[in-house]
C-alpha cells in the first residue's frame, strides 16, 4: 500500500474506535487493500462499468443516501470530483478532501485536476498535508478554497521503534542478504514505480562506490511494475552492483529492516509527505530526501538528514556519503518525529475538524 492507503485505513480505524459507523468506498478493484482493513469497517466497491460510465456517480449517491452518511472524506481529487457531481446543490452533506498527491504524473492528470478543482465551493473543506503542497496547488491550479487547513501526516511512534524489534534476527537477515556486519546499509521503502525514480538511487550508489570510495549496500523494500523492476535489475547488472543492491519486495513487517539500516533515502521525482521517511526517523535514521513536496518541512539539515536535488545522482551520492560518515543523534531524530509527526496529533486534528 502507498501512503494514502495507509492514511485512509488508519483514519477509518480511529473513528471506528470512537464509535462512528465507518464505510470505505473503493473506486478501484483493490482486493489487497481490502485485506488490510480492520474488522468492523464496511468496505464497498463502486466501479465504473466502462471508461465513460458517468452513472457511477449515481451509484455513489444512492449508497451514501441509503446508509445515511452525512460526512465524506475523499482521499484524492478524482474521488472528490465524483462525489461533487453526485451532490451538486446538496448542502446537507459535508465533504472533506484530503490530498495525498501534489505533482501531476502527466499532462492528462494535470488537465483532469483543472476540471476536478473547478467544483470547489465554500462548503467543502480542503486538507493539505504540508505547506509546500498548499502553495504548489494554489499556483498550479489557481485554487483558493474558503475552508482549508494543513494537517501533517503522522505515524504510530510506539509501533515504529527499535525496542519492538528482535535484535537477534538482524544478523540472520544480513547473512541472508550477503551483507557483512561491518558494512553500511541505505534503505529505500517505496513502491517501485517510475515517479519514485529508483534509477537515480542505483546510479547514486555507483557514484558512491566509484568516486567516493564508500561500499555501502542499498535495500529496496516494496513491489511495483514488473517491467520497471526488470529495467532496474538490468541497470544493477550493467553497473556491476549485483552484490550491493537488494530487492526485498513487500514486507509484512518492515521494522527489522529499518533497525539494521544506517540511513534512509527517497530519490523520488514526485512525493508529497512520505510516511516511510517518518517511520525511518522514528528509528533514529538520518534521511536523504529529494527536495520536493514537504521534504523541506520534514528535514532539519545536518540534524535529521539532508535534502538533495531531484534526479541528480551525484547530489544524492554526496548526501549519502555525508550521512553515513556523520555521527547522527538517533535519540534527537526520534524525538523530533514524536513531537511533530505523531499519529495521535494528526488524529486529534482530524477529529476536531470533522466534529465541528
Amino acid at each position: 500500500m502507498g501512503g494514502a492507503e495507509k492514511f485512509m485505513i488508519g483514519l477509518a480505524n480511529h473513528f471506528k474506535n470512537k464509535n462512528y459507523k465507518i464505510h470505505i468506498i473503493l473506486l478501484s478493484n483493490d482486493d489487497e487493500l481490502i485485506k488490510e482493513v480492520p474488522s468492523g469497517i464496511t468496505v464497498t466497491k463502486i466501479l465504473k462499468n466502462s471508461r465513460f460510465d458517468i452513472l457511477v456517480t449515481k451509484r455513489i449517491k444512492q449508497y451514501i443516501q441509503k446508509e445515511g452518511i452525512n460526512k465524506i472524506i475523499c482521499i484524492n481529487s478524482y474521488a472528490y470530483f465524483l462525489t461533487k457531481i453526485a451532490y451538486i446543490g446538496n448542502k446537507d452533506t459535508k465533504i472533506f478532501v484530503s490530498l495525498h498527491t501534489t505533482k501531476p504524473f502527466s499532462r492528462k492528470s494535470y488537465l483532469q485536476n483543472i476540471v476536478y478543482f473547478r467544483f470547489i465551493d465554500q462548503q467543502d473543506c480542503f486538507i493539505y498535508i504540508c505547506k509546500n503542497q498548499r502553495e504548489y496547488l494554489r499556483k498550479k491550479y489557481w485554487i483558493s478554497p474558503k475552508n482549508e487547513v494543513i494537517i501533517y501526516n503522522g505515524i504510530d511512534t510506539d509501533y515504529f521503534t527499535a525496542q519492538n524489534v528482535d535484535q537477534n534476527k538482524i544478523p540472520e537477515i544480513k547473512t541472508k542478504l550477503g551483507i557483512k556486519n561491518n558494512e553500511q546499509i541505505i534503505i529505500k521503502v517505496a513502491r517501485i514505480q517510475s515517479e519514485k525514480n529508483h534509477e537515480a538511487a542505483i546510479k547514486a550508489l555507483d557514484i558512491l562506490h566509484t568516486q567516493l570510495n564508500n561500499k555501502a549496500h542499498l535495500i529496496f523494500a516494496g513491489n511495483g511494475n514488473s517491467n520497471y523492476i526488470n529495467s532496474l535489475t538490468s541497470l544493477v547488472k550493467e553497473l556491476d552492483l549485483e552484490n550491493y543492491v537488494h530487492f526485498i519486495g513487500n514486507q509484512a513487517d518492515v521494522r527489522p529492516y529499518y533497525a539494521l539500516s544506517d540511513i534512509f533515502t527517497l530519490t523520488s521525482n514526485s512525493e508529497t509527505f512520505s510516511l516511510s521517511a517518518l517511520e525511518a526517523m522514528a528509528f533514529g535514521l538520518p534521511c536523504s530526501l529529494t527536495n520536493i513536496g514537504g521534504a523541506s518541512e520534514m528535514i532539519e539539515e545536518n540534524v535529521n538528514g539532508l535534502l538533495t536535488a531531484p534526479n541528480n545522482p551525484t547530489s544524492i551520492a554526496k548526501s549519502w556519503d555525508t550521512l553515513l560518515r556523520m555521527n547522527a543523534n538517533k535519540e534527537l531524530i526520534r524525538e523530533l518525529v514524536i513531537r511533530k509527526f505523531n499519529i495521535n496529533n494528526m488524529l486529534v486534528q482530524y477529529e476536531q475538524l470533522i466534529e465541528n
